[in-house]
Protein backbone atom coordinates (compact mmCIF):
# COMPACT_ATOMS: atom_id res chain seq x y z
CA UNK A 1 0.00 0.00 0.00
CA UNK A 2 1.26 3.23 -0.90
CA UNK A 3 0.14 6.61 0.31
CA UNK A 4 0.49 9.91 -1.18
CA UNK A 5 -1.09 13.44 -0.11
CA UNK A 6 -1.67 16.46 -1.81
CA UNK A 7 -2.86 20.21 -1.15
CA UNK A 8 -5.91 22.06 -2.37
CA UNK A 9 -5.79 25.39 -3.50
CA UNK A 10 -7.07 28.91 -3.96
CA UNK A 11 -6.71 31.75 -7.00
CA UNK A 12 -5.49 34.77 -5.50
CA UNK A 13 -6.30 36.61 -9.05
CA UNK A 14 -6.56 35.13 -12.39
CA UNK A 15 -8.96 32.08 -13.17
CA UNK A 16 -10.69 32.00 -15.99
CA UNK A 17 -8.22 34.27 -17.90
CA UNK A 18 -5.97 31.47 -17.34
CA UNK A 19 -7.74 29.44 -19.48
CA UNK A 20 -6.95 31.87 -22.07
CA UNK A 21 -3.36 32.84 -21.76
CA UNK A 22 -2.97 35.18 -19.25
CA UNK A 23 -1.59 34.96 -15.73
CA UNK A 24 -2.86 33.87 -12.62
CA UNK A 25 -1.57 33.25 -9.06
CA UNK A 26 -2.38 30.35 -7.42
CA UNK A 27 -1.94 29.26 -3.76
CA UNK A 28 -1.61 26.09 -2.13
CA UNK A 29 -3.31 25.65 1.11
CA UNK A 30 -2.78 23.48 4.07
CA UNK A 31 -6.34 21.29 3.06
CA UNK A 32 -5.23 17.92 1.32
CA UNK A 33 -6.37 14.87 -0.29
CA UNK A 34 -4.75 11.82 0.71
CA UNK A 35 -4.96 8.46 -1.87
CA UNK A 36 -3.81 5.48 -0.59
CA UNK A 37 -3.17 2.68 -3.77
CA UNK A 38 -2.76 -1.18 -3.67
CA UNK A 39 -2.20 -3.44 -7.02
CA UNK A 40 -4.80 -6.44 -7.38
CA UNK A 41 -4.71 -9.01 -9.67
CA UNK A 42 -8.49 -8.85 -10.88
CA UNK A 43 -7.41 -5.68 -13.12
CA UNK A 44 -10.09 -3.58 -12.09
CA UNK A 45 -10.23 -0.36 -10.48
CA UNK A 46 -11.80 -0.04 -7.33
CA UNK A 47 -12.53 3.14 -5.17
CA UNK A 48 -12.89 3.60 -1.65
CA UNK A 49 -13.76 7.58 -1.40
CA UNK A 50 -15.18 8.42 2.34
CA UNK A 51 -17.54 5.28 2.67
CA UNK A 52 -18.51 5.58 -1.05
CA UNK A 53 -17.27 2.11 -2.83
CA UNK A 54 -17.61 2.52 -6.51
CA UNK A 55 -15.71 1.28 -9.52
CA UNK A 56 -14.50 3.22 -13.07
CA UNK A 57 -18.01 2.56 -14.62
CA UNK A 58 -18.98 5.75 -12.34
CA UNK A 59 -18.81 9.27 -13.28
CA UNK A 60 -18.32 10.24 -9.63
CA UNK A 61 -15.03 9.43 -9.43
CA UNK A 62 -13.71 10.30 -13.33
CA UNK A 63 -10.00 12.10 -12.66
CA UNK A 64 -9.04 8.61 -10.82
CA UNK A 65 -10.13 6.50 -13.35
CA UNK A 66 -8.69 9.22 -15.89
CA UNK A 67 -5.83 9.24 -14.24
CA UNK A 68 -5.44 5.12 -13.75
CA UNK A 69 -5.87 4.84 -17.89
CA UNK A 70 -3.86 7.55 -18.73
CA UNK A 71 -1.12 5.84 -16.25
CA UNK A 72 -1.53 2.37 -18.24
CA UNK A 73 -1.23 4.08 -21.73
CA UNK A 74 1.77 6.18 -20.96
CA UNK A 75 3.36 3.06 -19.81
CA UNK A 76 2.47 0.86 -21.94
CA UNK A 77 0.89 -1.03 -18.89
CA UNK A 78 -1.97 -3.04 -17.06
CA UNK A 79 -3.14 -3.25 -13.73
CA UNK A 80 -5.79 -3.20 -11.49
CA UNK A 81 -5.91 -1.66 -8.36
CA UNK A 82 -7.91 -0.46 -5.04
CA UNK A 83 -7.67 2.79 -4.57
CA UNK A 84 -9.04 4.87 -1.03
CA UNK A 85 -9.39 8.28 -0.72
CA UNK A 86 -9.70 10.83 2.15
CA UNK A 87 -10.20 14.08 2.01
CA UNK A 88 -10.31 17.56 3.99
CA UNK A 89 -11.58 19.20 0.88
CA UNK A 90 -15.55 19.55 -0.26
CA UNK A 91 -15.52 18.73 -3.80
CA UNK A 92 -16.46 20.37 -6.60
CA UNK A 93 -16.09 23.88 -4.28
CA UNK A 94 -13.14 25.48 -6.31
CA UNK A 95 -10.65 24.48 -3.99
CA UNK A 96 -8.81 22.04 -6.57
CA UNK A 97 -9.97 19.21 -5.02
CA UNK A 98 -10.08 17.69 -8.47
CA UNK A 99 -6.23 18.53 -9.31
CA UNK A 100 -5.31 16.86 -5.74
CA UNK A 101 -7.04 13.67 -6.23
CA UNK A 102 -5.44 13.38 -9.69
CA UNK A 103 -2.06 14.28 -8.79
CA UNK A 104 -2.22 12.03 -5.06
CA UNK A 105 -3.27 9.25 -7.10
CA UNK A 106 -0.92 9.32 -10.00
CA UNK A 107 1.80 9.54 -7.55
CA UNK A 108 0.55 6.57 -5.59
CA UNK A 109 0.29 4.21 -8.60
CA UNK A 110 3.16 5.20 -10.30
CA UNK A 111 5.03 4.25 -7.01
CA UNK A 112 2.97 1.01 -6.96
CA UNK A 113 4.39 0.09 -10.11
CA UNK A 114 8.02 1.24 -9.48
CA UNK A 115 7.61 4.40 -11.50
CA UNK A 116 9.85 7.36 -10.43
CA UNK A 117 7.85 10.50 -11.18
CA UNK A 118 9.25 13.81 -10.08
CA UNK A 119 6.30 16.21 -8.98
CA UNK A 120 7.08 18.13 -12.06
CA UNK A 121 6.20 15.27 -14.40
CA UNK A 122 3.24 14.20 -12.42
CA UNK A 123 1.79 17.87 -12.59
CA UNK A 124 1.87 17.51 -16.44
CA UNK A 125 0.62 14.15 -16.24
CA UNK A 126 -2.34 15.60 -13.82
CA UNK A 127 -2.98 18.45 -16.51
CA UNK A 128 -3.47 15.78 -19.51
CA UNK A 129 -6.32 14.20 -16.83
CA UNK A 130 -8.04 17.38 -16.43
CA UNK A 131 -7.57 18.02 -19.86
CA UNK A 132 -8.90 14.75 -20.89
CA UNK A 133 -12.45 15.13 -18.16
CA UNK A 134 -12.98 18.52 -18.44
CA UNK A 135 -12.63 19.15 -22.22
CA UNK A 136 -9.79 22.64 -21.41
CA UNK A 137 -7.74 23.23 -18.18
CA UNK A 138 -5.12 25.66 -16.99
CA UNK A 139 -1.92 23.72 -15.88
CA UNK A 140 -2.25 25.63 -12.88
CA UNK A 141 -3.87 23.01 -10.42
CA UNK A 142 -2.32 20.31 -11.19
CA UNK A 143 1.00 22.32 -10.57
CA UNK A 144 0.54 23.89 -8.03
CA UNK A 145 -1.23 21.06 -5.82
CA UNK A 146 1.94 18.85 -7.12
CA UNK A 147 4.87 21.88 -5.96
CA UNK A 148 2.87 23.65 -3.41
CA UNK A 149 4.00 27.46 -2.53
CA UNK A 150 2.46 30.35 -3.98
CA UNK A 151 2.90 30.01 -7.85
CA UNK A 152 2.61 32.48 -11.19
CA UNK A 153 1.50 30.94 -13.89
CA UNK A 154 2.14 32.85 -17.49
CA UNK A 155 0.75 30.58 -20.13
CA UNK A 156 2.90 27.32 -20.46
CA UNK A 157 5.24 28.88 -18.02
CA UNK A 158 5.07 28.74 -13.60
CA UNK A 159 7.71 30.03 -11.45
CA UNK A 160 7.42 30.26 -7.05
CA UNK A 161 6.79 33.97 -5.69
CA UNK A 162 7.65 34.85 -1.96
CA UNK A 163 5.00 32.43 0.63
CA UNK A 164 2.43 34.75 1.86
CA UNK A 165 2.24 34.87 6.04
CA UNK A 166 -1.40 35.98 6.13
CA UNK A 167 -4.63 34.37 7.75
CA UNK A 168 -7.13 32.79 4.80
CA UNK A 169 -10.49 32.50 5.65
CA UNK A 170 -12.96 30.14 2.66
CA UNK A 171 -16.55 30.60 2.84
CA UNK A 172 -17.82 27.20 0.88
CA UNK A 173 -21.41 27.58 0.03
CA UNK A 174 -22.30 23.93 -0.53
CA UNK A 175 -23.32 24.43 -3.51
CA UNK A 176 -22.07 22.29 -6.20
CA UNK A 177 -21.05 22.80 -10.09
CA UNK A 178 -19.40 21.26 -12.93
CA UNK A 179 -16.19 23.18 -13.51
CA UNK A 180 -16.23 22.16 -17.63
CA UNK A 181 -20.25 23.85 -17.61
CA UNK A 182 -18.64 27.15 -16.20
CA UNK A 183 -15.70 27.17 -18.54
CA UNK A 184 -18.08 26.08 -21.55
CA UNK A 185 -20.11 29.20 -20.49
CA UNK A 186 -17.50 31.62 -20.26
CA UNK A 187 -16.52 30.27 -24.15
CA UNK A 188 -19.74 30.78 -25.63
CA UNK A 189 -19.59 34.23 -24.11
CA UNK A 190 -16.41 34.87 -25.80
CA UNK A 191 -17.50 33.61 -29.04
CA UNK A 192 -20.82 35.95 -28.85
CA UNK A 193 -18.93 39.21 -28.25
CA UNK A 194 -15.30 38.18 -28.33
CA UNK A 195 -13.66 41.88 -28.10
CA UNK A 196 -15.66 42.74 -25.32
CA UNK A 197 -14.77 39.32 -23.11
CA UNK A 198 -11.22 39.31 -24.60
CA UNK A 199 -10.57 42.42 -22.78
CA UNK A 200 -12.07 41.56 -19.90
CA UNK A 201 -9.71 38.74 -19.72
CA UNK A 202 -6.81 41.16 -20.18
CA UNK A 203 -7.87 43.40 -17.45
CA UNK A 204 -7.76 40.48 -15.33
CA UNK A 205 -4.46 39.63 -16.78
CA UNK A 206 -3.32 43.08 -16.13
CA UNK A 207 -4.47 42.97 -12.20
CA UNK A 208 -2.40 39.59 -11.53
CA UNK A 209 0.32 41.49 -13.25
CA UNK A 210 -0.23 43.94 -10.36
CA UNK A 211 -0.73 41.45 -8.06
CA UNK A 212 3.41 40.07 -8.31
CA UNK A 213 4.01 43.44 -7.37
CA UNK A 214 2.02 43.67 -3.97
CA UNK A 215 3.18 40.16 -2.91
CA UNK A 216 6.92 41.40 -3.56
CA UNK A 217 6.29 44.23 -1.58
CA UNK A 218 3.75 42.62 1.05
CA UNK A 219 1.26 44.94 0.12
CA UNK A 220 -1.92 43.54 2.17
CA UNK A 221 -4.18 46.44 1.48
CA UNK A 222 -3.08 46.83 -2.52
CA UNK A 223 -3.56 43.07 -2.83
CA UNK A 224 -7.02 43.26 -1.13
CA UNK A 225 -8.16 46.10 -3.63
CA UNK A 226 -7.11 44.03 -6.66
CA UNK A 227 -8.95 41.18 -5.24
CA UNK A 228 -12.07 43.27 -5.17
CA UNK A 229 -11.47 44.68 -8.91
CA UNK A 230 -10.95 40.88 -9.89
CA UNK A 231 -14.34 40.21 -8.36
CA UNK A 232 -16.02 42.18 -10.47
CA UNK A 233 -14.68 41.69 -13.53
CA UNK A 234 -15.53 37.84 -12.66
CA UNK A 235 -19.24 38.59 -11.53
CA UNK A 236 -19.23 40.88 -15.31
CA UNK A 237 -18.47 37.72 -17.07
CA UNK A 238 -21.56 35.32 -14.80
CA UNK A 239 -19.36 32.84 -12.88
CA UNK A 240 -19.93 34.57 -9.25
CA UNK A 241 -23.31 34.31 -7.80
CA UNK A 242 -25.69 35.26 -5.50
CA UNK A 243 -24.54 33.37 -2.42
CA UNK A 244 -21.19 33.64 -3.17
CA UNK A 245 -21.16 37.58 -3.40
CA UNK A 246 -23.18 38.46 -0.20
CA UNK A 247 -20.16 36.23 1.38
CA UNK A 248 -17.66 38.56 -0.41
CA UNK A 249 -19.53 41.66 0.52
CA UNK A 250 -20.05 40.12 3.92
CA UNK A 251 -16.36 39.87 4.74
CA UNK A 252 -15.25 42.92 3.24
CA UNK A 253 -17.69 45.15 5.90
CA UNK A 254 -16.50 42.98 8.88
CA UNK A 255 -13.06 44.05 7.79
CA UNK A 256 -11.36 41.70 5.06
CA UNK A 257 -8.62 43.60 3.48
CA UNK A 258 -9.96 41.60 0.27
CA UNK A 259 -12.22 39.02 -0.97
CA UNK A 260 -13.33 37.43 -3.91
CA UNK A 261 -14.65 34.14 -5.46
CA UNK A 262 -11.94 31.13 -6.53
CA UNK A 263 -12.46 28.64 -8.62
CA UNK A 264 -15.29 28.02 -11.56
CA UNK A 265 -17.80 29.82 -9.54
CA UNK A 266 -21.52 29.97 -9.62
CA UNK A 267 -21.25 27.90 -6.20
CA UNK A 268 -18.31 26.50 -4.48
CA UNK A 269 -15.97 28.66 -2.32
CA UNK A 270 -14.99 32.29 -2.28
CA UNK A 271 -12.13 33.59 0.17
CA UNK A 272 -11.29 36.98 1.91
CA UNK A 273 -7.37 37.34 2.83
CA UNK A 274 -7.86 39.16 6.28
CA UNK A 275 -5.85 40.89 9.44
CA UNK A 276 -5.20 38.50 12.26
CA UNK A 277 -7.27 40.87 14.75
CA UNK A 278 -10.54 40.83 12.49
CA UNK A 279 -10.30 37.27 11.76
CA UNK A 280 -12.99 36.12 14.37
CA UNK A 281 -15.42 39.28 12.83
CA UNK A 282 -15.19 37.71 9.06
CA UNK A 283 -15.48 34.36 10.15
CA UNK A 284 -18.89 35.07 12.24
CA UNK A 285 -20.11 37.48 9.00
CA UNK A 286 -19.34 34.46 6.63
CA UNK A 287 -21.14 32.02 8.80
CA UNK A 288 -24.29 34.24 9.24
CA UNK A 289 -24.98 33.79 5.59
CA UNK A 290 -25.26 29.91 6.26
CA UNK A 291 -21.83 29.17 4.75
CA UNK A 292 -18.76 26.14 5.87
CA UNK A 293 -15.87 28.41 7.23
CA UNK A 294 -12.56 26.96 6.64
CA UNK A 295 -9.52 28.84 8.45
CA UNK A 296 -6.71 28.17 6.82
CA UNK A 297 -3.21 29.19 5.67
CA UNK A 298 -0.95 29.04 2.32
CA UNK A 299 1.32 25.94 2.34
CA UNK A 300 4.96 25.46 0.51
CA UNK A 301 4.05 21.63 0.85
CA UNK A 302 3.64 19.98 -2.43
CA UNK A 303 2.21 16.54 -3.15
CA UNK A 304 4.34 13.81 -0.66
CA UNK A 305 4.56 10.29 -0.18
CA UNK A 306 3.59 9.60 3.68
Amino acid sequence: MVTCSAPGKVYLFGEHAVVYGEPAIACAINLRISTSAKLVSSGKIKIDAMGKRLNCMSEEFKYVCCAAQTIKRLFNTDFGAEISIKSQLPPRQGLGSSAAVTVSTIKALAECLGIDLKNEAVAKIGHQVETAVQGIASPADTFVSSTGGVVLIEQTKTRHLSSLNIPILIGATGIERSTSDVIASVTRLKQTYPTLITNVLSSIGDITRLGTQKLANEDFVGLGELMNINQGLLESIGVSDEALSRLVYASRTAGAFGAKITGAGRGGCMLAITPDENVKKVSQAIAKHDAKVLNTAFSDSGLQTE
